[in-house]
Formats: structure tokens, C-alpha cells, sequence
């Protein structure tokens, strides 16, 4: 794998603007330097090489090659989770993007933590934002895609093949799934007996630590690195 360092993510590629939230990243955390090199991408799997051409009065980027493009990975992986607590989640999405999930569904529901409340579109922002970060930390080309919390039973009513649910009393992980859905804290999920139900063999996980070990199984099964055998150990 290509190794991009230090590698930022930028709204446009073209323009290459600076937000201030990355002016100050560049600038006062990274401490970069006027000729400093590094990449940039759009989270949409293009970037390119750039220079800082100037840090006063704020970051300005020039280019020093075209642009590139990598496609995702195939297949695409998800995770579907139970909310636990805001802290949490931001530290499940933090590490599902380093990891290198592609979809995070939330689910709301009455027996998760927040009791089936929404999420704010503040902190729908924050978890936004803790992507980008964890993106750039991690090299990731690709954001993952966060979908709103939806109410279980209209996630369930429309998941197709390839989704199964994370259950300590489930059976091994069958051929095909690419979306594993983990909690809630009460572990009560209702829904229909088509969907298959899998262990990690792990002890009970709060729901944050199973994402990300559920989320690493996919992502080693993706780059062949394990495979699902035919017979146990």
C-alpha cells in the first residue's frame, strides 16, 4: 500500500481551499513550513501531491501533481450499530474509519442508550468531523458514509443479503456478509429470523468494542488475509 504522509483532506482538489479547522491543524499542530510536501484528498478516493506555498496570514496549498484516483475497495463493508453514548460513538466511528469501514448505519431504538433519542445535527457534525480526522491520520482515501439513526425496524425491513447480526449465542459467520449489526446494551433485537445471527467467540463486548472487532473481521476478510474455512480449528 502507497503510503501518503502527511496526508490532509481538502473540500475541493482543485482549488485546493483551506478551512480553518486544517489551517491550524497544518500550521500549529503539524507546525509545516512554507515548501513543506504532503497530500491532499477529497475523502471521494482522489488526491494529489501539494506544497505550502505560504502560512501567513493562513495556509495556502499549491499543487505538484495531477490529480489520481483510487477506487474503493470491493465489496463495500458496514457496520450497523445501536447507539451507546455520544463519547462512544464518536471513539466507534474514530476507529471504524481507520479501519476502514465504508458504511455506518446508526440505529435509534427504545432499548438502546439514549432510549431512542435523536441525534443533533451538531453532533452529527462532530462524528463528520471525527472521520476527516481519523482519515487523515490513517491515510484513508475513502470517508466512510454515516447515515442518520433510523428507527431498527425500518433498517431490518429493508436489509438485504449480506447483512447478519453479532449475537454471543450465534453460529459462524456464513459465506457472503458484508454488514454486521452490533447491539444494543440491552441485547434485544427484534428481527426476522432471515437474518443470520454470528459470534465473534469473544466474551460480551460493549457495543463500541464489538464494531471495531466485527470491523476488522470484514476488512481482513476483504484483503484476503483470513479466510471463512470449511472445517474449525
Amino acid at each position: 500500500m502507497e503510503r501518503l504522509h502527511p496526508f490532509v483532506i481538502v473540500e475541493n482538489l482543485e482549488t485546493l481551499e483551506v478551512s480553518s479547522q486544517l489551517d491550524h491543524h497544518l500550521a500549529s499542530v503539524r507546525r509545516l513550513r512554507v515548501g513543506a510536501q504532503l497530500f491532499a484528498g477529497d475523502g471521494l478516493g482522489r488526491f494529489r501531491a501539494v506544497a505550502i506555498d505560504a502560512v501567513q496570514p493562513e495556509v495556502r496549498l499549491i499543487p505538484l501533481s495531477d490529480i489520481r484516483t483510487t477506487p474503493r475497495e470491493e465489496p463495500s463493508i458496514g457496520i450497523a450499530m445501536f447507539l451507546p453514548s455520544n463519547e462512544r460513538l464518536s471513539w466507534a466511528v474514530q476507529k471504524l474509519t481507520e479501519v476502514g469501514i465504508d458504511r455506518i448505519h446508526l440505529l435509534a431504538d427504545v432499548n438502546d442508550r439514549r432510549g431512542g433519542a435523536p441525534l443533533s445535527s451538531a453532533h452529527l457534525a462532530r462524528l463528520d468531523r471525527v472521520a476527516h480526522e481519523a482519515a487523515q491520520q490513517s491515510e484513508r482515501l475513502w470517508l466512510p458514509e454515516i447515515d442518520p439513526p433510523i428507527p431498527a425496524h425500518e433498517y431490518f425491513a429493508n436489509a438485504g443479503q449480506g447483512v447478519a447480526i453479532l449475537d454471543p449465542a450465534g453460529g459462524s459467520l456464513p459465506k457472503g456478509v458484508n454488514t454486521l449489526v452490533v447491539g444494543p446494551e440491552s441485547g434485544a433485537i427484534a428481527a426476522p429470523d432471515s437474518i443470520p445471527r454470528v459470534s465473534l467467540g469473544l466474551p460480551i463486548l460493549r457495543i463500541e468494542t464489538a464494531a471495531v472487532a466485527g470491523s476488522i473481521l470484514l476488512a481482513t476478510l476483504r484483503a484476503s488475509l483470513i479466510c471463512i474455512c470449511d472445517k474449525p480449528w
